[in-house]
């Protein structure tokens, strides 16, 4: 039989034809932090089992890169899918990511416990150590539509016909066919790490190892905050009966979209009026901090809780913590020996803590204004401020949560607002928007218009973006006193019509092909929806363009 080539690493190597990568995975398993577990070929993102049958690039993946880690996280969903039937005879929900965690629902009718969360456990334990096969098989997309129909899964058949492909792709784990958005591990026993926690009533937190934990832990810290968010944001959708894209494409199908952006808009508008009706209650809150995770919408959240204070009779002030960077020229120096530009060393910190411990003295104060073409802070009268009796100070930055920022301010002085976008919608039971995808999808339409950069671009560099916001953002979400859900449940339509073809520029030589087209894939259930109704001073004009707020 004849030989083909494949590229590892800038080294070439020779192996049979027809041979799987399973098997050329082991010449390489040395050179890995674990196991491995897929394979980028030609920059597209396979399975392991996969059968080589011409030359080629190929980088192999282990759970400890995004890309692996995602692979094992789509495995661990089918893994705990599959235990919950054998143990409950029932489906679940895949629902939201809860800091590390998912936050699933049993769909069963009798209430669970502690010692039910336990058996499913050992479940899943007997299903890895068991190293059943997760194999792929092709079938006609109508076949699969009936499939799912039979079995009592009509969430995903409902979202398999808005799928045009004439076959599709399944899983089949032991008795149990699925469908996923994305390449799985080819047997459970990959799946070694994982946990599983009871929450309350029928909801539970599957605990998946994610790449970006500085440490394995695999343990839930409940955030009450949190859960209320997604209580509430699971009650608007359950009241306007849009759970899933098969539930918004019937409404963008029949041209009535404009109300639910109208209704969308009006129930988020109430929820920060809620919000600024306990910040001015409380006499005491001088200063209101905002924090959240890139393209959460952070900008457009500061100037419209300014307008509700207003509204209310405050003068709001706002504040930009990136204004205090420390100039270039003393800048301490990062790990690379480049000037610290995410850290909180990157700030003056005793500068920002004296001018805010001034203003709330009643001193008149000139605040910075970073030049960022300089790179060094300027001082200019326009910046001089004073607060009067009804003034509140509005700042908002990724460290602002950070006590090195404020701790000269008394607490009771203190309201820490954390904003995110919480999962809008799912595909289907199984399948969910993350979180993070919506915000990458925010990210590549905002910095494509406003900077020029193109996906692939955004792509790139996302990764980092991610690592910062593990180490610097999310874990203080905890100390909150409200969590700002920014997530429009229609804004995946919107999103499409600027993402989808910005998508579609990233070459299949471009290392980021396969992220670029597991989103494309993802588009694919969701019909577009024209901006046209979407008010100016929407949160998701602040990323399509349009916003009333100018500087956005």
């Amino acid at each position: 039989m004849a030989n083909i080539k494949i590229k590892h690493k800038d080294e070439q190597y020779e192996y049979e034809k027809g041979t799987t990568l399973l098997d050329i995975a082991k010449d390489f398993k040395k050179d890995y932090e674990s196991e491995i577990i897929a394979a980028l070929v030609n920059n597209r993102l396979v399975s392991l089992e996969t059968k080589m049958t011409r030359s080629g690039n190929v980088e192999f993946l282990d759970a400890t890169t995004p890309l692996g880690n995602r692979t094992y996280v789509r495995g661990l969903y089918f893994l705990f899918i599959k235990a919950v039937k054998d143990v409950l005879n029932c489906d679940v929900k895949i629902m939201h990511l809860v800091g590390d965690g998912v936050y699933c629902e049993i769909l069963t009718n009798n209430l669970i416990s502690e010692v039910t969360v336990e058996k499913i456990k050992l479940k899943m334990r007997d299903l890895v150590e068991e190293k059943l096969p997760i194999t792929k098989i092709t079938v006609s997309r109508l076949d699969a539509i009936d499939y799912f129909t039979k079995v009592n899964q009509p969430d995903k058949a409902e979202s398999l016909r808005f799928i045009s492909n004439s076959s599709i792709s399944l899983y089949k784990l032991d008795d149990t066919l699925d469908y996923f958005y994305g390449v799985l591990p080819c047997n459970t026993s990959y799946l070694t790490k994982f946990n599983v926690k009871y929450l309350k009533e029928n909801k539970v937190i599957l605990l998946p190892p994610y790449v970006f934990l500085s440490e394995e832990k695999l343990k839930f810290e409940k955030n009450e905050k949190l859960i209320r968010a997604i209580e509430r944001n699971d009650i608007y959708l359950n009241n306007l009966k849009i759970n899933t894209s098969v539930d918004l494409n019937n409404t963008i199908s029949t041209g009535k979209y404009g109300d639910i952006i109208r209704m969308t808009e009006v129930i988020q508008n109430n929820r920060m009026f809620e919000i600024v009706d306990k910040i001015t209650k409380n006499k005491d809150l001088k200063i209101v901090l905002i924090t959240g995770p890139s393209s959460s919408g952070k900008t457009t959240t500061s100037k419209k809780l300014s307008l509700f204070m207003r509204s209310k009779g405050f003068e709001p002030i706002p504040i930009s913590v990136d204004d205090f960077y420390t100039d270039m020229k003393d800048r301490v120096l990062d790990k690379n020996g480049k000037p610290e530009i995410e850290r909180i060393e990157a700030f003056d910190t005793n500068q920002f803590n004296k001018k805010i411990s001034e203003l709330l003295d009643g001193k008149e104060v000139v605040l910075p204004k970073y030049n960022f073409i300089e790179g060094k802070q300027e001082f200019n009268d326009k910046n001089k401020i004073k607060m009067k009796d009804n003034s509140i100070l509005i700042i908002e930055g990724i460290h602002a949560f950070n006590e090195k920022l404020t701790e000269m301010i008394p607490s009771k002085n203190k309201f820490k607002l954390y904003i995110c976008p919480l999962t809008p919608i799912s595909i289907d039971n199984h399948n969910l928007f993350k979180m993070t995808d919506n915000r990458l999808l925010r990210r590549i339409v905002r910095d494509n218009r406003t900077r020029g950069a193109s996906a692939s671009q955004t792509l790139k560099m996302w990764k980092k973006v991610r690592e910062i916001e593990e180490e610097m953002i999310v874990p203080y979400s905890n100390e909150a006193d409200e969590i700002f859900n920014t997530s429009l449940m229609y804004e995946l339509g919107v999103l499409k019509t600027y993402a989808e073809p910005l998508l579609f520029s990233v070459a299949e030589d471009d290392p980021n092909y396969d992220d670029a087209i597991r989103l494309i894939n993802m588009f694919r259930v969701i019909l577009g929806i024209p901006s046209d109704d979407v008010p100016n001073d929407s949160i998701i004009r602040e990323f399509i363009g349009g916003s009333c707020f100018k500087d956005l």
